[in-house]
């Protein structure tokens, strides 16, 4: 009677671990259709996509004591500008990297027009100003990348084109917060002046992801990031799916909320999708540390199905991550900014973000 009873509790277990298993896989995976392999993430690149183009002031630059490989980065990116523009930036590209004047902004024409001339993919970010203007930026805020203390989502694009990008608040010129808080209730800046920096090409201010698209044209494929910190923006969605749809180069979505995923494989399935990935290695004790958790572990896939899962570098050796990839997604690495991590990440990964270096192709 007890061993039959135990054998009973035993096949219950293996039924539950079964089951268990089995929902697991059925809420990471990518789809069927990318399962039986009729389905390839069509637009996504696997050659290198530089992270908000190539840049040399923003993300992951290191401003006072660059490495060798930082260093080989600037002088290509001064390369390729000096050859877009037809106007020698020599004085630029020689001075010390620590001394040196920002040509190339993240996120800025001038570093998307560098990554194109250098043959490399893009990521970029997209928002909502306050006119309703898709704009390319990765904050909320212009604080990092500008030095001003005001939302994007309060400004008018007439108001953000005004204001010039650069590496730091400590290095925002003196007029950059009067241009900023001087506007109008309809966007009209009332500072005199402050229009001659709309005419030097040199400076560099948020662009519209239309201007973005013009200048790419199709010359490298793109990896566009919907921002959402919470709910779905239904009008960013739309504004931006938009002018994507008239876009004829190739671009792929990608988003951390996976209600954009969701949207996109309801109302454009054919429109490849990915999922950003940071996983959650803190304490377990409260809704929002589940939901980070559940999220780190792919579990709410199952909303998106995403053709690929955008994943930070240090763990795609993860069981969620090998699962994924097993079942047939495209897992890439972000943000890799080295040759040392890009070769740690290979094994794991199809493809890379990277920025601050020269990545093997």
């Amino acid at each position: 009677m007890m061993g039959s009873k135990a054998r009973l509790a035993g096949k219950v277990a293996l039924g539950l671990g079964f089951g268990i298993l089995g929902g697991w896989c059925w809420a990471l995976a990518p789809g069927f259709s990318v399962i039986a392999g009729r389905r390839k993430p069509v637009g996504l690149s696997l050659h290198p996509y530089a992270h908000r183009g190539l840049h040399d002031a923003g993300s992951g630059m290191e401003v006072t004591n660059p490495n060798t490989g930082q260093t080989a980065y600037l002088h290509r990116i001064y390369d390729c500008l000096k050859v877009a523009s037809g106007r020698p930036l020599g004085r630029h590209a020689s001075a010390p990297v620590n001394h040196r004047r920002v040509v190339a902004p993240e996120n800025s024409l001038a570093a998307f027009e560098a990554a194109c001339r250098a043959g490399y993919g893009i990521e970029l970010d997209v928002h909502l100003s306050r006119d309703g203007q898709v704009v390319v930026i990765h904050d909320g805020d212009l604080r990092r990348v500008a030095g001003v203390n005001r939302a994007v989502a309060d400004l008018t694009y007439d108001q953000l084109r005004r204001i010039p990008l650069c590496p730091s608040p400590a290095e925002a010129p003196e007029p950059v917060e009067e241009i900023a808080g001087s506007a109008d209730h309809d966007g009209g800046p009332e500072t005199e002046g402050e229009d001659e920096s709309l005419d030097d090409p040199e400076v560099q201010h948020v662009p519209l992801l239309s201007e973005v698209l013009a200048l790419v044209d199709g010359r490298v494929p793109l990896v566009v990031e919907i921002k959402m910190d919470r709910g779905l923006d239904r009008e960013l969605m739309r504004r931006t799916d938009a002018l994507l749809s008239k876009y004829q180069g190739p671009y792929v979505i990608e988003s951390f909320n996976v209600l954009a995923l969701a949207w996109y494989r309801v109302h454009h399935p054919g429109v490849t999708r990915g999922q950003l990935v940071a996983p959650y290695h803190g304490r377990v004790d409260t809704c929002s540390s589940a939901v980070r958790w559940m999220a780190g572990s792919l579990l709410f896939d199952w909303l998106g199905r995403p053709d690929f899962v955008a994943c930070e570098w240090h763990s795609g050796h993860s069981l969620p991550m090998r699962l994924y990839r097993f079942l047939g997604g495209t897992p890439l690495a972000w943000t890799v900014r080295s040759e040392r991590a890009q070769k740690a990440a290979s094994p794991d990964f199809d493809g890379i973000i990277f920025e601050s270096y020269l990545p093997e192709s």
